[in-house]
């Protein structure tokens, strides 16, 4: 016996050194492909943060590039963008976790709860106008899957002096009744119901928007102090605000937001009032830790607030049909979805390589929300079992979403999103 082991416990010891090696090797080969991408694509993108998760972990986060390139600051993990739409994800948890906190049902005509309460002074009184459609009410379930039939404009933000000495607005910065009702110095119409409720998916940010009142309404606090306690506070996500504008001490820590063209975004980063839309700033690393909050609920772990029953609930796919021509493409080629793949507050029908299901075929292993502000571009992903995932994010984008992402962008989010599926060995 003593002789087996004598030969056994050297080849253990082999074994389990080599593994770090095998781990650094393919991270080595993963952090130089996003180095010669990040150079090599169309625009020359500034910077990169990326986290990876393995087994419910956050195996490692790095940052690449410049944050700043007019004076050589390198991006780093704890470097600060702006999650654009991927901030959606985060309001529909703590949305979630609201209405059970206050025994509210997800189907009730939100209409009959705003009355019901006091409203926040900042919201005031106010009901969602739905006179087309008056016999079709609008809930909570169906703002966070897209299909209230809500306003579908896009928020491009308000300008900021962050750089300026005192940081101060360039834009008057509206309330949120202004936001709701379309009244200056909002820069957007007042958000109505458009379409028959309950019937068709159509990316609606302005959704998002009456739940951030709805909240406030249910509070009576700022919208940022509620996102603090229901969600990033319990999961530890210390380098994460709602705050808009972001709080001085934070902005020598914010990526400088850049064009396609290489410029700098003038003024630097907008100042979203919006924030449930798209007004989180945070680091991949925090982005992680709420996907493995999501992960490790769904296999019956509470995490902070988020339940098992929650974490199910947001991750169920919901009902409703993509207008004609907009259909997604899918992992089949030549095949498109044309029914909605969206739980609540998250795309929930994609597979490891982000790519949709068809129609009919079962409900993609991953969830995932993509973001793009002005200047800034994220990913987050992450698998329903298993727990792996990923999170980008990039300081560069069209300026306020005045045409697609250039090609050569997406490319190099899907392409990373693949590589890191491949070399992680996701199912």
């Amino acid at each position: 016996m003593r002789n087996e082991l004598t030969r056994i416990v050297p080849l253990l010891l082999v074994l389990l050194s080599g593994c770090p090696r095998v781990e650094e090797g393919r991270r080595s080969a993963l952090t130089s492909w996003i180095e010669k991408h990040l150079e090599t694509s169309a625009g020359k993108i500034p910077g990169a943060s990326v986290a990876v998760i393995r087994n419910y972990r956050i195996e490692w986060a790095q940052g690449f590039g410049q944050s700043d390139a007019e004076h050589g600051t390198a991006v780093t993990p704890a470097t600060l963008f702006q999650a654009c739409s991927v901030s959606k994800a985060i309001s529909a948890v703590a949305a979630v976790i609201a209405f059970e906190d206050h025994k509210l049902r997800i189907d009730e005509n939100i209409d009959d709860i705003l009355k019901a309460l006091q409203p926040n002074a900042e919201v005031g009184r106010w009901e969602l106008p739905n006179k087309d459609y008056p016999a079709d009410p609008v809930t909570l379930r169906l703002l966070l899957s897209h299909t209230a039939g809500t306003s579908d404009f896009r928020y491009s933000g308000y300008r900021y002096g962050y750089y300026t000495t005192p940081p101060g607005p360039i834009d008057r910065i509206p309330t949120m009744y202004q936001e709701l009702n379309g009244l200056p110095p909002a820069n957007t119409p007042a958000i109505a119901v458009i379409r028959k409720p309950g019937v068709t998916w159509h990316y609606s940010a302005p959704g998002f928007t009456v739940v951030q009142a709805l909240l406030m309404d249910i509070y009576n606090q700022d919208f940022a102090s509620i996102m603090q306690q229901l969600v990033l506070a319990p999961l530890g996500m210390s380098d994460s605000t709602f705050v808009q504008p972001v709080p001085e001490d934070l902005i020598p820590r914010m990526a400088v937001p850049y064009l396609p063209d290489g410029h700098p975004l003038p003024d630097g980063p907008r100042v979203f009032n919006s924030a449930a839309s798209g007004g989180l700033v945070t680091t991949p690393t925090d982005l992680a830790k709420f996907v493995i909050a999501l992960q490790k609920a769904l296999k019956g772990e509470s995490q902070g607030r988020i339940t098992s029953r929650i974490a199910h609930q947001v991750m169920e796919r919901q009902p409703g049909r993509l207008e004609p021509g907009s259909c997604l493409e899918t992992a089949d080629p030549g095949v498109r979805a044309c029914q909605s793949s969206w739980g609540l507050g998250f795309d929930v029908n994609v597979n490891r390589y982000s790519e949709h299901q068809k129609d009919g075929a079962p409900t993609g292993g991953y969830f995932e929300h993509t973001g793009f502000n002005s200047g800034f571009l994220a990913l987050m992903m992450g698998s329903k079992t298993g727990g792996n995932g990923v999170v980008i994010m990039l300081n560069m984008a069209p300026l306020d979403m005045s045409g697609p992402v250039p090609p050569a962008f997406v490319h190099f989010l899907t392409d990373l999103v693949r590589r890191v599926a491949d070399e992680e060995g996701w199912n």
